[in-house]
């Protein structure tokens, strides 16, 4: 006989996880491809834990990075890179700031909830017509990494946004913005 509650099953959430090196600041994302709609794409949200005692009086940035890669790294000369880096979108995570705050979403409650004080959400939004993530297939004796376009969230500690994040101190995941 059902009672209509008292056995609810409890239903499992994926998280993806990335720490830092040094493992003072960690990402947590529900997924990791991202869709476009056409007329949205669907948001980047989920929550950063630091550790207080190292960031001290520093802060807490993210930023999401659009990376196009149109040549083979062993060619770059004389400083000539083949690959292009455009920054979608930057907030500052930790201290939060004065502006209006978004509703929690329900991953970030739970995450929020379950890794206390230490834990901060974050929420980029993806400006619409960004080209899709693509790899192309590199030829036989290719090195490096391939030619295409690809996505990286990256959290880090720094005393301001424009500063370079170390890489001691930055947790990065690699993200895929796929067209509807």
């Amino acid at each position: 006989m059902d009672d209509g509650g008292s056995n609810k099953q409890r239903q499992a959430t994926r998280v993806f996880k990335k720490s830092s090196p040094n493992g003072k600041i960690t990402v947590y994302l529900g997924k990791r491809d991202f869709v476009d709609h056409i007329t949205h794409v669907d948001p980047i949200d989920g929550v950063v834990l630091i550790d207080p005692e190292y960031v001290k009086d520093r802060k807490v940035f993210g930023h999401v990075l659009a990376a196009f890669r149109y040549g083979r790294e062993d060619l770059d000369v004389l400083g000539l890179t083949f690959r292009k880096d455009l920054y979608l979108a930057a907030e500052q995570i930790y201290p939060p700031t004065s502006s209006p705050k978004r509703p929690l979403t329900r991953l970030q409650e739970r995450l929020v909830r379950k890794l206390g004080p230490a834990a901060h959400p974050f929420y980029f939004e993806l400006p619409p017509h960004c080209p899709a993530s693509v790899t192309l297939q590199p030829a036989p004796g290719d090195t490096g990494k391939p030619c295409g376009v690809d996505y990286e969230l990256k959290a880090f500690v720094a005393d301001s946004q424009d500063d370079k994040p170390h890489i001691d101190s930055a947790a990065s995941l690699l993200l895929s913005h796929v067209v509807s």
